[in-house]
């Protein structure tokens, strides 16, 4: 059986032949290829549905490969391999990962591009596009069909950065860019993109390895934003630069200090902000919120706070008056003194989803009574919506009493009024620990009873 790279030179060859219909072409090509049997029942299909057939024989995301469609399809008979070819829609996703290619299969890996790219006509194109090596040639190739442009995934060696710095490309059905190079050094300062400034329809962009001043975008109209490469001072300057901005995630490189001068951001569409950073990052998450106000914000995600990052916190909430408004809270700690933490939880009434990353004791116990107990002071529950905790690598045993005295409070059918019922509560400890039987059991029967329970020691195994 001739191999799918055969296939596509004798595609191309024919190609060039004016005298013949695409049809006959096809056959032609497919010469060594038996057809079905006449008689088989997909054969009396007429060519519209067996084309919408094979529309759904694409894998998601699939490396090209003879044994899945689009090239599979053309590899059974004749008639299909026809079918396939004058589909064009079958060709208009595009995913090739071109790593450690010898320099003598690269002319056939480009030729096999260029064809597939020419297949899939005027469609708008999904590409997913990594390489690592100098492929120079493979810039215009893609350049060229940049009008096709629709969802676009595209890591590049860093040598092929000129040609998208030179260009300004024509993108008018762009709606997501993830762009990205091997890192640079001490040369990221100096790059600026110019390729993707006009995209009238882009909303969606992640940067990978490049920080956002590298690459012009059209920032006002972003919906959605991933960087990462970031430092600290680009939460601001995207925030200012990009309004209608709804999701920001950032990981941060380095913590590099905000000036002293900065401007208050007041940012009325962001929903999502997400910032990341090493768990030993000394990150002054205090002087990150001081100049924020999101009041539409149902999802934060933080570097790790410490002492000094409480009070800003709980001004943060309170400025953005987040306390019937944030959904989700995920937050690494420092060590942290009895009672502070309670200090930034207590306003968020709606918060459904807390998530804590290397808590030591104190604030862990914080929590756990002020969950099981009304809170006498503001006459409320703690956290009267929570639904699902999350808590990863605790640092001292698993406190099976405290835990348990929570899971009864907020499972039970009169778990308090104004009180939703706790459904999950996953945790792993870093310590092992050995629950007494009664709590196991209880423990047990609460997952019984359709609760969502797991608690695991990072090197010991799961114990519920």
């Amino acid at each position: 059986m001739l191999s799918d790279l055969t296939y596509l030179r004798l595609d191309i060859e024919h190609r060039s032949l004016h005298d013949r219909s695409r049809t006959s072409l096809d056959v032609t090509a497919a010469k060594n290829i038996p057809d079905l049997d006449s008689e088989h029942p997909i054969q009396s299909l007429p060519f519209e549905l067996v084309s919408l057939i094979f529309l759904h024989c694409l894998p998601k995301r699939e490396q090209l490969h003879p044994l899945t469609a689009p090239l599979l399809l053309t590899r059974v008979c004749g008639t299909w391999r026809a079918i396939a070819l004058r589909t064009p829609k079958l060709w208009c996703s595009v995913f090739f990962e071109l790593f450690n290619v010898p320099p003598g299969l690269l002319p056939s890996k480009i030729q096999m591009l260029e064809y597939w790219l020419a297949q899939g006509a005027a469609h708008p194109l999904t590409m997913h596009l990594h390489y690592r090596q100098p492929f120079e040639d493979v810039v215009p190739l893609i350049s060229a069909q940049s009008k096709r442009w629709e969802d676009v995934d595209l890591f590049l060696h860093p040598s092929t950065l000129a040609a998208f710095s030179s260009a300004k490309l024509q993108l008018p059905v762009l709606r997501r860019l993830s762009f990205g190079c091997l890192p640079l050094r001490d040369t990221a300062s100096s790059l600026h993109i110019t390729a993707f400034s006009n995209a009238p329809q882009l909303a969606d962009v992640s940067l990978l390895k490049l920080p956002p001043s590298a690459v012009a975008l059209p920032w006002a109209q972003l919906t959605r934003f991933y960087c990462q490469s970031a430092d600290l001072p680009d939460v601001l300057g995207v925030l200012h630069l990009a309004p209608a901005l709804q999701h920001l995630r950032l990981d941060l490189q380095e913590a590099t200090p905000l000036d002293a001068d900065y401007e208050p951001c007041v940012h009325a569409a962001l929903v999502e902000l997400i910032i990341h950073a090493h768990p030993a990052a000394a990150v002054p998450v205090c002087a990150l919120l001081a100049p924020l106000t999101l009041p539409a914000l149902r999802t934060l995600e933080l570097p790790p706070i410490g002492a000094p990052d409480i009070a800003p916190l709980a001004a943060f909430v309170t400025r953005s008056k987040l306390g019937r408004i944030l959904r989700r809270l995920a937050l690494p700690l420092a060590p942290l003194d009895p009672g502070d933490i309670l200090a930034a939880l207590r306003p968020l009434q709606a918060l459904e989803g807390l998530e804590l990353h290397y808590p030591s004791e104190a604030p862990l116990l914080d929590i756990l009574h002020a969950l099981t107990n009304h809170d006498a002071e503001n006459d409320s529950a703690f956290l009267p919506e929570l639904r699902a905790v999350y808590i990863d690598c605790f640092r001292a045993a698993v406190p099976y009493c405290a835990l348990l005295a929570v899971l009864e409070a907020r499972y039970s059918d009169d778990a308090g009024e104004g009180t939703v019922q706790l459904d999950s509560f996953v945790m792993t400890a870093m310590a092992p620990s050995v629950p007494e039987p009664a709590h196991l059991l209880a423990l047990r029967l609460l997952k019984t009873h359709g609760m969502d329970i797991s608690i695991s020691h990072v090197f010991g195994g799961s114990v519920v």
